[in-house]
């Protein structure tokens, strides 16, 4: 009762001060903090926190998982790169054979790295959706020999595989690994110094996944792209390239696509960017009226084990078809009763969501315009800056 009491005196004082949408803001806190999967959700209006929740057993000391919000991240050093002057914006023309010569004589070598980003490759999208690269125990193998399936520049089809052939590329313009790269070029200046970053079982650093952070820490990410990649007087992202990125580039089902950005709603007035993925997590920001919001869903993770992916007994098992693996991991795969925990298998380790609880709001492999908890997150938050009607 007194935390509600306080809470309800900071949203007093917040709305008159700001002026957002107060019964716009009163329906999303509601609909987002009454999911029993939240584990955290935060509202920013001018780079300024105006509402801050965390569920049950949670703090803002807790890190979150990203799943495929991590994409935008690993994409972001490109506008890095340009803004360093160690590639130049007409780069991202080139083929990326000329990143990787080892793709020379590849089928995809003339594929561009603005294609690439822009997830217009034509690379072939398994009947999975390419789950099964994250099941292979060399996920850039399985990138590497990923063969077209159409003509590049084409069709936007949203596929792993694109971001996960950014590590090389990235790999190729820095002179380092992928993760130390974030590490140095995006956390130092945001100012993040805790942070869990995901190698799969053969020691790759994962680009198209796996970033542990934080909640406040990935606001701080949206917020500098919201501040057109600028902290301070720093341009920290080629202000071209971020806007490039966040532009409703290629059409998709219930979505845009800009350069590893989604654009979900827009009109003559202002665009809601970002993404929403796997277990209801988003990260969503409208850069013209300075609004940004972040959720994310229950999370469990032995830090001990370190970030490297681990299948276990499962490893045994990963030369079948991936049909016959996916359709093993469901027979025993158990959800986790309502306030406990997973039980820590110490041969395993990969990110625990699901098993803390599915989001009400979320339908996975669904386009958002089909998702009703999506829909309804998304006209709010585009609403907020809306005037009020109270």
């Amino acid at each position: 009762m007194v935390r509600s009491l306080l809470i309800l005196i900071i949203s007093f004082n917040v709305f008159s001060k700001e002026n957002l949408n107060e019964e716009v803001f009163k329906q999303l806190v509601e609909l987002i903090e009454s999911d029993s999967a939240t584990q955290s959700f935060i509202i920013s209006n001018d780079n300024e926190i105006v509402h801050e929740y965390y569920g049950d057993g949670y703090t803002r000391n807790d890190l979150a998982t990203s799943w495929s919000i991590s994409k935008t991240f690993y994409a972001a050093l490109f506008g890095v790169a340009i803004e360093k002057g160690l590639i130049s914006y007409s780069d991202l023309q080139k083929p990326i054979s000329f990143f990787i010569p080892e793709l020379i004589e590849d089928s995809k070598s003339q594929l561009t790295l603005y294609n690439l980003l822009a997830m217009r490759s034509g690379l072939e999208i398994t009947e999975y959706l390419n789950e099964e690269m994250f099941f292979s125990i060399d996920n850039l193998d399985f990138a590497m020999n990923a063969q077209p399936a159409m003509p590049q520049g084409e069709i936007y089809e949203y596929n792993n595989v694109n971001t996960m052939l950014l590590n090389p590329i990235i790999k190729n313009i820095f002179k380092e690994e992928p993760h130390n790269v974030l590490i140095k070029e995006i956390f130092g200046p945001l100012g993040i110094d805790r942070y869990g970053l995901w190698s799969d079982s053969a020691g790759n650093d994962m680009t198209y996944y796996g970033i542990d952070l934080m909640p406040r820490d990935f606001l701080k990410f949206a917020n500098l792209f919201m501040n057109n990649g600028r902290i301070n007087e720093n341009q920290i992202i080629n202000e071209e390239f971020l806007k490039e990125s966040i532009k409703p580039l290629s059409k998709g089902v219930g979505e845009w696509f800009g350069l590893h950005w989604s654009v979900r709603k827009f009109n003559e007035e202002k665009t809601l960017v970002g993404l929403e993925v796997t277990d209801g997590q988003f990260m969503f920001f409208i850069p013209e009226e300075g609004i940004s919001a972040i959720r994310f869903t229950k999370y469990f993770h032995n830090y001990e084990k370190g970030h490297q992916v681990k299948f276990g007994i499962l490893e045994y098992l990963l030369w079948m078809p991936y049909s016959w693996v996916k359709y093993i991991t469901t027979l025993v795969a158990t959800e986790t009763e309502s306030g406990q925990k997973p039980e820590d298998d110490p041969s395993i380790n990969f990110p625990d969501t699901k098993s803390l609880g599915v989001s009400e709001l979320n339908c996975p492999f669904t386009s958002p315009d089909m998702c009703p908890g999506v829909s309804k997150i998304q006209d709010l938050i585009f609403g907020l800056g809306d005037p009020s009607t109270n």
